[in-house]
């Protein structure tokens, strides 16, 4: 324990994002805490929009501001995001705007069946032209963050409400759409969404005592998916998914 949480991580990658560009502007629906974003708030008051309890209108707003030039950040709870999801789909995808939406407490949290965010993949796979985007670390967080911003179309980014696993390797250079395999083996390949990756690594050195090789694969991306390494791994061997959400609709589904 001790260590910082995917919100901290988040909200220092939109500072330093919005250090870099005067055109970078945050906005949340009462959960400024929450999603990390208190010090942005400090910093750039001005720059910073608390839309309260109401996500339809903080995505429909960001999608305004999108269409003004401004560049918005909007960090939402995965689980309160469905509550907005035509605004995702008709403001946002349809107009192709620029709104980067940070999707924290994706996966199951301690506050129980209301706060679970298992069903957002489910409903985000469906929309058009949106990518959708799961960090391992805290490194590739901020990195993901840099790269929707230049990629300047609609974009997701899901973490869940927890401590961003620690002694990851370096973080590779990100190519959009395109899986990082994290360790070569040839038994079976494990693909571990977000800080799943983690997981399917210990995964791997548990394997590997007995004897099994394991390939382990960080999606990066659940859209567009790396169908090119998917389906030469499937080819090759079994291949397992290991995600935080829902089986019927998650990334397991488009696998």
């Amino acid at each position: 324990g001790g260590g910082p949480t995917f919100s901290e991580v988040f909200g220092e990658a939109a500072c330093r994002l919005a250090e870099q560009h005067s055109e970078v502007v945050a906005i949340t629906a009462a959960m400024r805490y929450g999603t990390g974003l208190t010090a942005f708030a400090e910093r750039y008051p001005d720059r910073f929009f608390d839309a309260g309890i109401a996500e339809e209108h903080a995505l429909v707003f960001a999608a305004g501001l999108a269409a003004g030039g401004l560049r918005p950040v909007v960090a939402i709870y995965a689980t309160f995001l469905q509550r907005a999801l035509d605004c995702v789909f008709h403001d946002i995808c349809l107009q192709r705007l620029p709104v980067i939406c940070c999707v924290d407490r994706a996966g199951v949290v301690e506050d129980g069946p209301t706060h679970h965010g298992i069903h957002d993949l489910g409903f985000l796979r469906a929309l058009p032209e949106l990518a959708l985007l799961a960090p391992r670390d805290a490194d590739e967080l901020s990195v993901m963050l840099a790269a929707a911003y230049e990629r300047a179309m609609p974009a997701i980014i899901r973490y869940p409400r927890a401590e961003v696993p620690r002694d990851m390797p370096p973080v590779s250079s990100l190519a959009w759409g395109r899986a990082e395999v994290l360790r070569e083996g040839s038994d079976l390949a494990i693909w571990g969404l977000g800080a799943e990756a983690a997981t399917a690594l210990r995964v791997a050195e548990l394997l590997a005592v007995r004897g099994v090789s394991a390939t382990v694969v960080n999606p990066r991306f659940v859209q567009p998916l790396d169908e090119e390494l998917l389906r030469a791994h499937a080819a090759a061997m079994p291949l397992v998914t290991i995600e935080d959400h829902q089986v019927a609709t998650g990334f397991a589904a488009a696998v």
